[in-house]
């Protein structure tokens, strides 16, 4: 336990935001601190009243006859729970046996505090945790720890980032710095939603003050980062001036409630600093809603002051001494300056992290979880840390929420109590613990715990508009509910609201999860159908992925296309061929607006796009032979020999504004109207674009270590990911035996149906039909292929044994077989090529090996087996569909696989046919020459990789999106 110090620290800064709304919100279900902020009056009494008139027909919680058990039409607000009374019986329920979230929760931010607080603000877990990871003897990491160092990255053996020898914000040795200075942080914004009584998260602040302390050999004795500010919002004012009172007594040495930042001198102890630095503390008493509200609105006025460069407080030199805010009680009625609520005169950018601990998520329904999530706003590299409860033993989980000490129930009751005095003394008289008990049960059908509370006898509660309530003997009144994710689930709930998994902890029993999360510049979500399916919610109206692109999926793609062609690859990349039978970047740059321009100009029979010669110079590229690359048997644009006959990038890019401008016409005129050819002409140049992104990723991996730092997305920590990916292999064989990984799927022979009816010859004739799905011309028609039984390796081939296997044959030396994704350098030092560098192989082992099919051939042949056919594939990708938040695609989670698995596939004979847009492009799959290699990465956008996937005759599943997934 700390030791606090001997000063006397100021009263805790308390803001009042309640029921002064800053922006409108959205109105959802009531849930902890979550309240509707937009009535003059308390809204607790408008849940309440809401609640208790209930609904006119039964909610039945399930299709069971023990469902109907528990069929409700009233119900008592959850906020009513979180009383400054509620919130002391909590508490005590947190010191129970049972109640295993408090203490899973608790378990994760002991073991690894340190290396949350790092990865929450965007740093590398090695500036706290050195070489060698967590200290508790769990974790050997090796000798060394690898960190990003952008253009020139390289292994760093003797200097990495965090460093002081290299200085911590350089992201790399030798001076190299490619990520803009705006992004880097030297200051932390904590806010947590529904804090609490702190005793989990006094230990993310203890890791937060070691951030804070001087490094040797750091300038001027500096820490990682210069202040960190703390923020706990909570519904209660008087549990927030105690609970932070507290913590400021008892954790002294790492936290304070003065919001005078200013770091003290090493040498003098003023104000009984001792020299160390500390975490400045404050309390928001508001809702979510009002608390989320007030943080926008923070951004806001710093971009108005500051212009566009990132959340930052600005200069100030005076303390809040004199401010209203120095009390729980005040509420101001305007918002405070940001000079009023930070003190350093040099702010730099301020990385903001949100807290939502304690399984908070679960109180909402998984709709409204998703709708919350979807409206809270992060800039680029700032983030979100969520825990959720992932639980899914009944027995265990009603007891955690039934305790034999009975806290639970009193917890429960007391909620009852507070609607009642809500409602005015007569309704209290009534609606009071007294006439009702409490009834819990575990719901495994929708995975959550349901309490209620039930009426003992016949009762009548006085309203305020004078119309009682008549409740019966025995009626069911719900008061909470707590739903339960598993791992799947919680992708799709991010999936959904616009999040990216950065990485994740788990407690032992891998019963609680702490995720990580971003909303990120470059990332294509899974198919909306797979992760609602998956969910458990409903499906988007009107929804099909293969369809007309809806306007923000070009968005979504301009985006993305922008951050790799003009941010990662660098000016000096632009007139170069990582790959030789491939064009320089330039081409591409101008090819993609230029492909796009020529059919639309195409089918509306217009001019094209100025200037118009672009047309001839970037209509196409070459597709050289592979096994002759100086036969090329196609027209191709002819492209000038010397750099300066090509056009200026500047050019280029404003001939692409203009062509996306083009498009952005097309939908403003035809959206609701389409007609099936130019759906047709908008989904095929949608999809080249999808395929050109994903080749383009190929190019730039071969120059990795000349890249910039994909920006608007979460630094990857290579070492920590390698950790966690140790640890759940372990998890994995302990749960399920030691040969868990080298299981092998059975499948039955079968006949299945690949391809769709999709004849474009008879666009003129038919009408556009939303629910058309369009595809390539090898897809066209529908048709049926027997697959024998087989089986099939459960996991795809990884790095690991990959190289195990050349070196066991001796041909780590032959070229012919090291895959081109890798790097090997003196010594056989094998790495990973990716947008970050080169990661070594110490930290890539699980990731799935990307190699060529000859590659691949040779290897499952010595291990006695071949690679999958087309129809084996197919029908392992129908009960395995990628377009699943758990398939690592779509710049999803860089967790144990860079890479869906590598396979080679027999092409089956299909009738060959011209692409009918007349483009000449035709979808290439090698017909007649045995093997090709079919490989989903990391970048591919999950609609690209599922087109190819096939549905059995026997189960009527979608072509592409599967209803089903698995973690690969």
């Amino acid at each position: 336990m700390p030791t606090a110090l001997t000063d006397t620290q100021p009263p805790p800064v308390i803001l009042d935001l309640r029921n002064k709304p800053l922006h409108p919100s959205p109105p959802r279900s009531p849930s902890p601190s979550s309240a509707s902020s937009d009535s003059s009056t308390d809204p607790l009494i408008a849940q309440v009243i809401a609640g208790l008139r209930g609904t006119s027909e039964h909610v039945v919680p399930g299709q069971t006859s023990e469902d109907r058990k528990f069929a409700y039409k009233r119900s008592i607000p959850t906020m009513t729970l979180y009383s400054q009374r509620g919130l002391e019986i909590y508490e005590d329920i947190t010191n129970t046996k049972a109640y295993y979230p408090f203490a899973a929760e608790k378990e994760i931010l002991e073991r690894f505090g340190d290396e949350i607080a790092c990865r929450m603000f965007g740093l590398p877990s090695s500036v706290l945790l050195g070489d060698e990871g967590p200290s508790d003897g769990k974790d050997d990491e090796g000798e060394k720890v690898y960190e990003r160092t952008g253009a020139g990255n390289k292994p760093a053996d003797k200097e990495k980032w965090g460093d002081p020898s290299v200085g911590l914000h350089n992201y790399g040795v030798n001076g190299s710095s490619n990520l803009p200075a705006a992004l880097i942080p030297s200051q932390g914004l904590a806010v947590e939603l529904g804090s609490g009584s702190l005793d989990k998260t006094r230990h993310l602040l203890r890791s937060m003050a070691k951030l804070l302390q001087p490094r040797k050999g750091a300038n001027e004795g500096e820490g990682v980062l210069k202040a960190i500010d703390y923020k706990a919002l909570d519904l209660e004012a008087a549990s927030l001036h105690s609970t932070l009172s507290s913590l400021a007594s008892v954790e002294g040495e790492s936290v304070t409630t003065s919001l005078d930042s200013s770091p003290p001198t090493l040498d003098s102890t003023p104000n009984g600093h001792n020299g160390k630095r500390r975490v400045s503390v404050s309390g928001l008493h508001a809702t979510y809603d009002e608390g989320l509200a007030f943080l926008k609105a923070q951004q806001q006025q710093q971009h108005q002051s500051n212009g566009a460069n990132g959340f930052s407080p600005s200069s100030g030199t005076s303390a809040l001494s004199d401010s209203p805010l120095s009390s729980p009680e005040s509420s101001p009625t305007r918002l405070p300056a940001l000079s009023e609520l930070s003190a350093l005169e040099d702010p730099g950018r301020r990385a903001t992290s949100i807290l939502w601990l304690g399984s908070s998520c679960g109180n909402y329904t998984r709709s409204e979880a998703v709708e919350f999530l979807r409206n809270i706003e992060l800039r680029e590299g700032d983030t979100m840390v969520i825990g959720i409860d992932a639980c899914a033993d009944g027995p265990k989980i009603v007891q955690a929420y039934n305790d034999p000490e009975g806290v639970t129930r009193a917890f429960i009751l007391e909620g009852v109590d507070v609607a009642g005095r809500t409602l005015g003394p007569e309704t209290a008289k009534v609606l009071n613990q007294d006439n009702f008990e409490y009834v819990n049960r575990w719901n495994v059908q929708l995975g959550r715990h349901e309490a209620y509370v039930r009426a003992k006898s016949d009762l009548s509660i006085p309203m305020p508009d004078g119309e009682d309530v008549e409740l019966s003997s025995g009626e069911l009144l719900n008061i909470e509910f707590s739903y339960k994710y598993t791992y799947s689930e919680a992708l799709s709930l991010f999936h959904l609201s616009g999040f990216r998994l950065i990485q994740h902890w788990t407690d032992s029993s891998h019963s609680h999860y702490l995720y990580l999360v971003e909303k990120p510049r470059m990332w294509f979500p899974a198919t909306p159908t797979s992760a609602s399916r998956m969910l458990g919610v409903k499906e988007e109206e009107g929804s099909n992925e293969y369809g007309v692109p809806r306007l923000e999926k070009w968005e979504e793609m301009w985006k993305a296309w922008d951050a790799l062609m003009l941010d990662i690859i660098p000016p000096s990349l632009r007139f170069t061929k990582p790959i030789p039978l491939r064009h320089i970047p330039l081409f591409y740059v101008g090819h993609i607006p230029a492909f796009r321009d020529i059919h639309l100009s195409r089918y509306f029979s217009e001019p094209l796009t100025s200037p118009s010669h672009f047309a001839d110079l970037f209509e196409r590229g070459i597709d050289p032979c592979t096994d002759e690359p100086d036969k090329i048997n196609h027209w191709h644009s002819e492209v000038p020999a010397e750099e300066e006959g090509w056009p200026a990038m500047e050019e280029i890019v404003q001939y692409e504004r203009r062509v996306r401008d083009r498009v952005r016409e097309v939908y403003a005129k035809f959206e609701g109207r389409w007609e099936r050819r130019l759906a047709r002409v908008l989904m095929m140049v949608f999809e080249h674009e999808m395929m050109h992104w994903e080749t383009a990723i190929y190019i730039c991996l071969q120059a990795c270590t000349s890249l910039n730092i994909p920006p608007g997305m979460a630094i990857p920590d290579f070492a920590s990911l390698s950790r966690l990916a140790d640890r759940e292999i372990a998890h994995e064989r302990a749960v399920l035996g030691p040969n868990a990984r080298q299981q092998r799927l059975t499948f039955d022979a079968r006949t299945i149906e690949v391809g769709h009816d999709d004849d474009d010859r008879v666009d003129e004739q038919v009408a556009f039909d939303p629910s058309h799905e369009f595809g390539w011309d090898v897809e066209h028609p529908q048709r049926r292929i027997e697959v024998g039984a087989f089986e099939i390796d459960a996991l795809p081939v990884t790095n690991g044994e990959y190289l195990d296997w050349l070196v066991k044959n001796g041909g780590l030396e032959e070229s012919k077989l090291v895959p081109a994704s890798w790097a090997v350098s003196e010594g056989a030092k094998v790495a990973v090529k990716t947008l970050y560098g080169e990661v070594p192989i110490e930290y890539a082992r699980e990731w799935p090996v990307a190699a060529c099919a000859d590659q691949l051939e040779r290897f499952a042949k010595d291990k006695g087996g071949r690679l999958p056919t087309f129809g084996e594939l197919s029908v392992f990708l129908q009960q395995n569909p990628v377009s699943t938040p758990l398939s690592n695609i779509g710049f999803e989670h860089l967790l144990f696989r860079l890479l869906f698995p590598a396979k080679g596939a027999t092409a089956p004979s299909f009738p060959a046919r011209t692409a009918g847009c007349g483009s000449g492009l035709r979808r290439r799959s090698r017909r007649g020459r045995g093997t090709t290699t079919r490989c989903c990465t990391l970048v591919t956008r999950p609609t690209l990789w599922t087109a190819s996937t096939a549905s059995s005759s026997a189960a009527a599943t979608p072509r592409r999106a599967g209803s089903s997934g698995r973690r690969w």
